[in-house]
């Protein structure tokens, strides 16, 4: 039987210098492989980017696809954290509100590097984070569902879970593609989009345009 690849840190740093050095690593992690591929990625090539030796490497990343998949976590959970965040923060708010101020911060966080974001969405399969990604988004459309479960007069459809699966799944693929084509400003994929979801989600969705400026 062929051996599982380990795709997790040895360790976490715990001091301010062995936290800089991994941030420096992982910085590096994500030059390299937007520049050379995931293929001609290496832990050599990563040592040598950051200006540290592959020994330093290795103290807390085994190889090559654990770096990647802590990229991928890291990216993975600041996309979490902040629209569960404009959730939190905009829960009293229509979705006419809501709806996009949560695209427009999909958006601003793809467009930050849609070359990363597009490599590092090809790799969630391959470094085995599928699995936590999904409950990633699980968390987004829990949190989504319990918000809309406030505005249920107003939804075009009965089962208030089954629309926010559809609604986040719907944005996040939207947007990601959106950014990773480089076509399209922010401006105009972050309405499109919304509107995309409003029509799904509302009855009424030029209505309530009409009666809230966003």
């Amino acid at each position: 039987m062929a051996q599982r690849v380990r795709t997790t840190p040895r360790k976490r740093p715990r001091q301010d210098r062995s936290k800089a050095t991994v941030d420096a690593i992982l910085a590096a992690t994500a030059q390299v492989l937007v520049k050379d591929g995931y293929d001609r990625t290496s832990t050599n090539r990563v040592a040598e980017r950051a200006g540290v030796s592959v020994g330093s490497v290795y103290q807390y990343f085994p190889n090559k696809e654990a770096l990647v998949g802590e990229l991928v976590d890291r990216y993975s959970r600041e996309i979490l954290d902040l629209l569960l965040g404009e959730l939190a923060t905009l829960a009293s708010h229509p979705p006419e509100i809501v709806a996009p101020r949560l695209v427009a911060t999909m958006v601003r966080i793809k467009q930050q590097d849609p070359l990363l974001a597009r490599v590092l969405r090809e790799q969630i399969p391959r470094v085995g984070r599928m699995q936590r990604y999904e409950k990633q988004l699980g968390e987004i459309v829990a949190a989504v569902a319990a918000y809309l479960d406030g505005h249920r007069a107003r939804l075009r459809h009965d089962d208030v879970e089954v629309a926010a699966f559809i609604a986040v799944h719907t944005v996040d693929a939207a947007t990601h593609a959106g950014v990773c084509a480089g076509e399209l400003d922010a401006d105009t994929l972050t309405r499109h989009v919304t509107d995309l979801a409003l029509a799904y989600l509302l009855r009424d969705p030029e209505a309530a345009q009409r009666r809230v400026k966003v």
